[in-house]
């Protein structure tokens, strides 16, 4: 017997600019944000998350990418 894997959609990842036009902030607004929620990940890399809003550093940049209530 098989079990069919459940279909997530893809994470579209933005780059802080885009976000921010998104969320109606500026770009530096939403990077403090991110910063202030920054945690270290089990993977050893840094994640911010809050408000329907889920991000990660990649280098010196965030990649953000909006939940539902920020795109639906």
């Amino acid at each position: 017997m098989t079990h069919a894997k459940k279909s997530q959609s893809p994470i579209h990842w933005h780059a802080v600019s885009e976000a921010a036009k998104h969320l109606a902030v500026t770009p530096s607004a939403l990077r403090k944000q991110l910063e202030r929620n920054a945690v270290k990940a089990r993977d050893g890399g840094v994640e911010a998350e809050f408000d329907g809003v889920r991000a990660r550093k990649l280098g010196r940049l965030w990649r953000v990418s909006l939940g539902p209530m920020w795109t639906g």
